[in-house]
């Protein structure tokens, strides 16, 4: 990535030296880079009580503790979550770090210690394998046509091994190789070789029936390819939206009071593998994870209910 203009460091504005970094990003096509940045930007603006998009924001007079915390409790005052705070002040920190590299003579290794940028676990809700049982064999007569198409993706994913939304969406016609789909991970872009059970090929060849023939993808969630990133960033975002929105919906009426998202999914099916013994590589390897520290950190929430059961 290019290097953003560091020179005059007393007078740079915050909002042009981001709006900068936001273009870089841009064209470097990471919409989700550019998504965080913007709407850190905005968030910080709407602090300094203008919303003008080229309010004065002088780096020297942003980038100072009591400034920092400042921001902090004005977004605790705003019942922001501590995840959300944690991003817009470890943004904040990225853009520091650029402006004034560390190492320099100028640069404060300590200037965000006083302001929160971790991460707050959370735990994920999963749906216990009887939960599951009645969604795989309910009466969908009562739901809407969407309904229908949506609680068989969210089916699906289950039965691919806990596929994630955004790696449905972006199947290819050509990943369907028979029995098995073979494709690579959106995220990571590890290859994935899933072999299809035959509840999964019935629902994946009827839902496929409804994909435009001049669409690349196998599944009508996106309808046409999009080749400018931020659009196609855009597409998905609100193919995501419905999905999760019309998702609860559907499951309201067969599991009252149970939530439900797009990675419920994925948690009940790595849940279930974790509680019927299966090792953690296993899990690892079946989820399309980087490393195994990645699926310890995922499974960890888990832990504590078999320490209960143990007990």
């Amino acid at each position: 990535m290019n290097e953003v203009e560091t020179k005059d460091v007393g007078t740079t504005d915050l909002s042009a030296y981001m709006m900068k970094v936001i273009e870089e990003l841009r064209r470097d096509r990471k919409p989700p880079a550019v998504h965080i940045y913007t709407c850190t930007l905005r968030s910080f603006i709407r602090f300094s009580d203008n919303g003008e998009e080229e309010c004065s924001m002088p780096m020297q007079e942003v980038f100072t503790p009591g400034r920092l915390k400042e921001y902090e409790q004005w977004m605790l005052l705003r019942k922001l979550t501590q995840n959300t705070i944690s991003t817009y002040m470890r943004t904040l920190r990225a853009v520091y770090n650029r402006w004034m590299p560390p190492g320099t003579a100028e640069h404060n290794p300590r200037l965000f210690d006083d302001v929160y940028t971790g991460v707050v676990s959370q735990t994920k809700r999963a749906l216990t394998a009887r939960q599951m049982e009645q969604l795989l064999e309910a009466d969908l007569s009562g739901l809407s046509p969407q309904q229908q198409a949506v609680l068989a993706y969210f089916l699906l994913m289950f039965l691919l091994r806990g596929m994630p939304f955004i790696d449905l969406a972006h199947l290819r016609r050509q990943d369907l190789q028979g029995q098995y789909l073979v494709y690579l991970r959106h995220k990571t872009q590890k290859p994935m070789r899933v072999k299809l059970s035959p509840e999964a090929l019935r629902l994946l060849r009827g839902l496929g029936q409804k994909t435009n023939s001049s669409s690349p993808y196998l599944l009508p969630i996106l309808d046409t390819e999009i080749q400018d990133g931020w659009e196609q960033y855009l597409s998905y975002q609100i193919a995501l939206r419905n999905f999760n929105r019309t998702l609860k919906q559907a499951v309201k009426r067969m599991l009252p009071g149970v939530p439900v998202s797009s990675y419920t999914a994925r948690h009940t099916w790595a849940t279930l593998a974790y509680h019927m013994g299966q090792s953690i590589g296993i899990i690892s390897q079946s989820l399309g994870h980087s490393s195994i520290r990645v699926t310890e950190t995922y499974l960890k929430p888990f832990e504590n209910e078999r320490i209960d059961e143990v007990n």
